[in-house]
C-alpha cells in the first residue's frame, strides 16, 4: 500500500506500511517512501550553512555532488535516510489474520500525528535530502526532462524512524551510526566501475607483465612482501601517468576514457611493461626470471626500486617526458645508470631531495616528490635526452 498523507486538518499526517523493530531500547520503523513525497513530507528545506539541532553543517558541494549522481545514473542508488520522532508522535496497528488475530505483530501500518509531526527532525540523511529536492527542483524546470522527473518522482528510498527526539541523543546517535568502517581504498578500485583508471589498474593487475601476480588486491600495503603495491595504488599510479604526480583526473577526462578504455590501457600498458623493465635491471629481472618475487622482500633493504614513492617518481617523470613530446628511451636509460641504493645517503634520489640525511627512507610527502620528479626529469634533459 503506498503512503497516504492527509491534511492537517485530519487526524494524521501521514500513514504507511512499515516494519516496527527494537534497537538500542527504541521502538524502529523501517518504510520506503517515494522521492516526491519525501520532498513534499519530510522536515523542511535544509539550507546552507545552518546546524538545524540534530545535524552538523550543511556541506553544500556534497549535496551537488549527489545530486549530479541522481540526475546521471539511471542505476543509482542511495542509502537509508534515518530520522528521530518523538514517541507518541506515532501509532502502529499491525496486520490482522482472517481471524482477526495479530499474526505478524511487527509488520503494520504506522500513522504519524500531524501535531506532532515537527518533532521529527533528520540525523543522518540532510545531504541526500537537499540533493532530492534540488534535483527536482531543477528537473522540473526543465520540460526536456519529464520523463527523467516522473521517474525520480515515482522511485523510492528507505526511511528508518527511530521513537527518540532529544536533540543530544540524536546527534550522538548520528555519531553512532558513523562509525561502521568506511569501504577500504582497495575494495573501492576493484569494484568501481564508473572509474577508468579503477578498471585500467584492475586489468593491468590482470594482465601486465609486470603486474601480474605482484598486485596486492585485498590489504591497503604491501608490507614486507612480494608484491609492488596495492590495486589502489596502481591506479593512483595511472592517475600520475596522465596529468602528472599530485593533480587531480577530471571527470571529463575520466568520462573520456571510459569511452576509450582499450587507448588508456595501452598507454599505461607501455609504461608498465616496456617503460619500467627499460628503465630498472630490477624490473627486467623480474619479466626474464632472473629475479624471482620471493627475492623481492630481501631486495627492497638494499634498492629503493621496490618502494611504491620510487615508482610513483617513474610515474611522474614519464608524463612530463611523455607531455612534451619525447620519446622515452633516453629517460628510461638515465634512470637505468643511476644509483638508488638505500642507506647510501647518495646518488639520484639523494640529488634529488627525496632522501633523508641516511638513505634509509624516502620522503613520500607531495612537495618532495615533485620537486624530486622535476629534478629527475631536467637531470635526464641535460644528460642528453632531449
Amino acid at each position: 500500500m503506498p503512503p497516504i498523507i492527509t491534511t492537517s486538518n485530519n487526524q494524521y499526517s501521514m500513514t504507511v506500511p512499515a516494519h516496527r523493530f527494537r534497537q538500542g531500547g527504541r521502538d524502529v520503523y523501517y518504510f520506503a517512501l517515494t522521492l516526491d513525497t519525501i520532498d513534499g513530507t519530510l522536515p523542511q528545506r535544509v539550507e546552507d550553512n545552518v546546524v538545524r539541532e540534530a545535524n552538523r553543517r550543511l556541506t553544500p558541494s556534497h549535496a551537488r555532488n549527489i545530486q549530479q549522481y541522481l540526475d546521471e545514473k539511471d542505476d543509482w542508488l542511495l542509502g537509508p535516510m534515518m530520522l528521530g520522532i518523538a514517541h507518541d508522535a506515532v501509532e502502529f496497528d499491525p496486520y490482522l489474520s482472517k481471524e482477526g488475530e495479530a499474526d505478524t505483530p511487527n509488520f503494520g501500518e504506522l500513522r504519524v500525528r500531524t501535531n506532532r509531526m515537527n518533532t521529527m527532525r533528520i540525523f543522518d540523511g540532510q545531504h541526500r535530502r537537499r540533493a532530492i529536492q534540488e534535483t527536482l527542483a531543477t528537473l522540473a524546470d526543465d520540460e526536456r526532462c519529464a520523463d527523467k522527473l516522473e521517474e525520480l518522482r515515482k522511485a523510492s528510498m528507505t526511511i528508518i524512524l527511530y521513537t527518540e527526539d532529544n536533540i543530544a541523543t540524536l546527534r550522538q546517535m548520528f555519531v553512532d551510526a558513523s562509525q561502521t568502517k568506511r569501504i577500504e581504498r582497495n575494495t573501492v578500485t576493484r569494484f568501481d566501475r564508473r572509474d577508468a583508471f579503477n578498471l585500467t589498474a584492475v586489468r593491468l593487475a590482470e594482465n601486465s607483465l609486470i603486474f601480474k601476480g605482484r598486485v596486492e588486491m585485498e590489504r591497503s600495503s604491501v608490507g614486507s612482501g612480494q608484491n609492488l603495491a596495492t590495486i589502489a595504488q596502481i591506479a593512483s599510479l595511472l592517475k600520475s601517468l596522465e596529468v602528472g604526480y599530485g593533480r587531480r583526473a577530471s571527470r571529463e577526462l575520466n568520462e573520456t576514457y571510459m569511452l576509450t578504455q582499450d587507448y588508456l590501457y595501452e598507454r599505461c600498458r607501455v609504461w608498465a611493461d616496456e617503460f619500467l623493465p627499460a628503465a630498472r635491471e630490477e624490473y627486467s629481472g623480474l619479466l626474464d626470471g632472473s629475479i624471482d618475487n620471493s627475492e623481492i622482500p630481501q631486495l627492497r633493504a638494499r634498492t629503493f626500486a621496490y618502494n611504491i614513492t620510487f615508482i610513483r617518481v617513474l610515474a611522474g617523470c614519464y608524463q612530463i617526458w611523455n607531455a612534451e613530446g619525447r620519446d622515452w628511451p633516453p629517460l628510461a636509460d638515465f634512470i637505468r645508470k643511476a644509483s638508488i641504493e638505500r642507506r647510501s645517503g647518495q646518488g639520484l634520489l639523494a640529488d634529488a631531495g627525496l632522501t633523508h640525511p641516511d638513505g634509509s627512507e624516502l620522503f613520500a610527502r607531495r612537495q618532495e616528490v615533485v620537486s624530486a620528479v622535476n629534478h629527475i626529469a631536467n637531470a635526464a634533459k641535460r644528460a642528453g635526452g632531449g
